[in-house]
């Protein structure tokens, strides 16, 4: 095609006709831009085509990532609500006690759960991608902004969450090294005779400022955790909301 568009630009020249020469060049550089505008055009479509085709794939990981986000919030937000409830009940018990040190280490042997619940983990990857591979960007502002602002605020509760969990471990480090109590790996077990001459040479008065303390610290990690879990929850479900409505 190149050929046959340069054979009649010489035959004109050869001809000395340059009026049709100039006019059949600006012709040919039309077509050349057309030709480029096509290709753009058809580029451009392609691209967008892709785009699509990411938005769709980063859309449906995205969604089942704050789903399972979601559901571990709620949760864990029921099961802090009631781990406190459970404190509160000791507290009440203790309180009306006639034998308040007792009660205590009864509670403590028997009853306290010395496990704690900590969200300190949320599906991320999606994002990280996003945000790593810049194509965020492909998303609308007002997405792109409340998927930043959910991230912040899960940094901050993972952090917070860590922070005060350390301090409660800690705490239980403390308790282990004077009292028994019943755990995974734990030599001394309850309803053992080893725990039984343990707990039967302790002081009742030093175990139980000890043993208060790690309720205190309990309570501290899911005070925190109640700072924050509620208000994750709703952006968590409100970005779900708005990237089911994208298109």
């Amino acid at each position: 095609m190149i050929k046959f568009f340069r054979k009649i630009r010489q035959k004109l020249l050869t001809e000395n006709k340059l009026s049709k020469y100039l006019i059949y060049a600006i012709g040919e550089i039309i077509l050349v831009v057309i030709g480029i505008l096509i290709a753009l055009s058809i580029n451009n479509w392609n691209e967008d085509r892709n785009n699509r085709k990411l938005i769709t794939v980063y859309k449906k990981s995205l969604i089942e990532n704050l789903v399972q986000d979601s559901i571990a919030i709620a949760n864990g937000i029921n099961i802090i609500n009631s781990e406190i409830t459970k404190i509160e009940q000791f507290e009440k018990r203790v309180s009306n006690s006639q034998e308040p040190l007792d009660t205590i280490l009864k509670i403590a042997r028997f009853e306290y759960e010395f496990r704690i619940s900590v969200n300190n983990h949320f599906e991320k990857v999606t994002y990280e991608v996003l945000n790593s591979t810049g194509h965020i960007g492909l998303f609308t502002n007002k997405l792109t902004k409340k998927m930043k602002e959910l991230n912040s605020l899960q940094d901050r509760a993972i952090y917070s969450a860590n922070q005060s969990f350390e301090s409660y471990r800690n705490n239980l480090s403390n308790y282990s090294h004077k009292y028994p109590f019943s755990f995974r790996n734990n030599l001394i077990k309850n309803n053992t005779r080893a725990a039984s001459v343990v707990w039967n040479n302790i002081s009742k008065s030093e175990h139980a400022t000890e043993f208060n303390a790690l309720i205190i610290a309990k309570g501290d990690v899911y005070r925190l955790a109640l700072g924050h879990l509620p208000d994750l929850k709703t952006k968590t479900n409100e970005l779900l909301s708005e990237l089911r409505k994208h298109k």
